[in-house]
């Protein structure tokens, strides 16, 4: 899958970075000023894009010792409030990220100069892939009640 791909790029971006960082401090003893940044920007892309792929896997948060506790049609319940409250999240996230969008869009990173949407932008995208990865699950458990 494309953002499974995508999260894996972003990985070895970041191994890479480091590495790079880390080089330049300690052997070169000297620093690259951007490092720091493209690390971050890495990671966070990262967090929001693999929060979705665990949300299409189904791997998001839950308490299985007590949800394995109860009685099947008490489980299929359980698992559409859960669904139900990913998907919330994911549109809060989508709805901050675009209520910062404008305040992001003026301010500039200090190294690479880029635009702090580019790091905020990463919200609303993993909100709303949060959100359309979810739908199928919901369809799934609903069907099952």
């Amino acid at each position: 899958m494309l953002v499974e791909l995508v999260c894996l790029l972003l990985m070895l971006t970041l191994v890479g970075d480091i590495f790079l960082g880390v080089f330049s401090r300690y052997v070169m003893q000297a620093t690259f000023p951007w490092y720091d940044e493209v690390a971050r920007l890495c990671f966070v892309w990262m967090i929001f894009l693999g929060a979705a792929v665990a949300v299409r896997r189904g791997t998001h948060f839950r308490v299985h010792l007590f949800v394995d506790r109860l009685a099947p049609r008490a489980q299929r319940v359980v698992e559409v409030v859960v669904t139900l409250i990913v998907m919330a999240f994911g549109l809060v996230l989508v709805a901050g990220g675009l209520r910062m969008a404008p305040i992001a869009h003026r301010q500039l990173t200090d190294a690479l100069e880029l635009s702090m949407l580019w790091f905020y932008a990463a919200l609303p995208v993993g909100g709303a892939l949060m959100v359309v990865f979810a739908v199928p699950h919901l369809a799934r458990a609903w069907r099952r009640r």
